[in-house]
């Protein structure tokens, strides 16, 4: 019985097999984590393009506040985002474009919760 015990705590075979079921969940969370954080990095600015542009617009003329809404939801390449996540409004620092945008990921699982990102930005009236 002691010879064998002996024999097996020698054995090093399969212990690559070990350390890399062990390590995968934790490589695979690192990188699926970092890609969706790059999404989400990538959506707020996205956002803030969209809402500079479209304030921009309103402010020289180009465009006017009703529709900043839908000229803004234009300016999101690569992101669906619908004109209702925009809203122009006129405070004393010109026109104001906001946005705000529930960002889901992609794998709900690993990542169970949603983050509301926000992007805002006021250009003085041309006149």
């Amino acid at each position: 019985m002691r010879g064998a015990l002996c024999h097996v705590a020698g054995d090093n075979r399969g212990t690559s097999a070990l350390e890399f079921a062990l390590l995968l969940p934790v490589f695979l969370l690192l990188f699926f984590g970092a890609i969706e954080f790059g999404r989400m990095i990538w959506t707020q600015v996205t956002l803030q393009q969209a809402v500079q542009a479209a304030a921009r617009c309103v402010s020289v003329g180009s465009c006017t506040a009703s529709n900043a809404p839908s000229y803004a939801s234009q300016q999101t390449y690569g992101v669906d985002v619908s004109s209702s996540a925009f809203t122009a409004t006129s405070p004393s620092c010109g026109i104001q474009v906001s946005a705000s945008l529930p960002f889901t990921f992609v794998l709900s699982a690993l990542f169970p919760w949603s983050v509301t990102l926000t992007a805002q930005s006021c250009y003085p009236l041309q006149s």
